[in-house]
């Protein structure tokens, strides 16, 4: 069988549908040596705008995979080509531009809230995330629940506990970074709910003066009142932005930090708090959307609406050595039970079934 996937997000800054598709690719190539992979990209663009994407995603690559003659397409991030007459498979991560459409610019909310959605319903089989974006797409889109399989995502094999600590300390001074410090990795946008972490810092800090808070990521939309949020607290040589992370350093970031926080009002799945668990650094999260799937009884799941519930929890890991130890090896054992392989071959048995369908 010859298989196209659009590889474009692995290049230029990736974000967590980069490493979800350079991930997969290496992986569906190491345990399944008998089919083809046909890897399709733009030529000379790394980061698609809007409109571009929406080319590339109905016509240009899927024109590619014609001219390749495959058998089957798999889009993993975005739109599923509507009008390709062939075998098509998309993964859906999650349906965050229905839910929160207002966080978008104008352009970006039609392809992501109304394009998107549609074009799922034209695709042979979807790979949700989690089963709770399957729910989403079943209750909100309304799709056969006989045409969504679940297929958890994973880290690599570079997120371990086990770092040399001259490592981790040429990482830090790379972006500035002084411990102690609190970590959050993700792009700056109103989802994150940054604002909300910042003024649990604020507190945080006023018991444990010696600590910083790592907002790392690069900048979405709408990140301006996070800024002046920090500003108005005072936080300006509390709170340290390094922007964008190269993939090599994330790691050490992870390994160095006492304890990862994780607001988000809504994840698919939800990788950095997996990495973190991975790298056994304990994990503070919402309880919303797939947190508890993905960190289960790793962390400490924890609802929005009591910032106190925050601030308590977050004190005890930093003040109290046996609960951050007790969550770093429940982080570690939980992380262990996500693995590249099992996302490879599960998605595999999904190409074989469409596949035979077609015949």
């Amino acid at each position: 069988m010859r298989i196209a996937i659009d590889i474009q997000t692995t290049a230029g800054q990736k974000t967590g549908f980069g490493f979800y598709v350079e991930n997969l690719v290496s992986n569906l190539k190491k345990y399944d040596p008998k089919n083809e992979y046909i890897l399709l990209k733009p030529k000379d663009i790394a980061d698609l705008s809007t409109p571009r994407r929406f080319v590339w995603d109905q016509f240009q690559m899927p024109r590619l995979a014609k001219k390749a003659k495959v058998d089957l397409l798999h889009q993993p991030c975005f739109s599923t080509p509507v009008f390709y007459s062939g075998k098509k498979v998309v993964t859906c991560h999650d349906l965050i531009a229905v839910f929160f459409p207002r966080n978008l610019p104008l352009a970006s909310r039609l392809f992501f809230s109304k394009w998107m959605p549609y074009s799922y319903r034209k695709a042979d089989m979807i790979i949700a995330d989690s089963v709770n974006t399957k729910k989403d797409l079943m209750g909100i889109l309304k799709i056969p629940e006989d045409k969504i399989e679940v297929v958890y995502l994973a880290v690599s094999e570079k997120f371990h506990p086990n770092h040399e600590k001259k490592d981790i300390e040429k990482a830090l001074r790379r972006y500035k970074i002084t411990q102690p410090y609190l970590l959050h990795v993700g792009t700056l946008e109103p989802r994150k709910n940054l604002e909300f972490l910042v003024k649990v810092f604020s507190k945080v800090v006023s018991s444990n003066p010696n600590f910083h808070l790592v907002i790392t990521g690069k900048k979405g939309w709408y990140y301006k009142g996070l800024f002046n949020l920090v500003q108005k607290l005072n936080l300006d040589q509390k709170v340290i932005f390094t922007g964008y992370v190269q993939d090599e350093d994330l790691p050490y970031l992870y390994a160095g930090a006492s304890v990862f926080v994780f607001p988000s009002l809504y994840e698919g799945f939800g990788l950095p708090p997996l990495e973190a668990m991975a790298c056994g650094c304990p994990v503070v999260s919402s309880d919303t959307s797939s947190m508890p799937e993905v960190i289960g009884e790793g962390g400490i799941l924890l609802p929005l609406n009591d910032a106190s519930l925050w601030i308590k929890a977050i004190g005890e890991i930093l003040s109290k050595e046996n609960i951050a130890s007790f969550y770093r090896q429940k982080g570690l054992q939980q992380a262990r039970k996500f693995s590249w392989q099992k996302t490879a071959l599960k998605t595999i048995s999904i190409y074989e079934k469409i596949y035979q369908g077609a015949k």
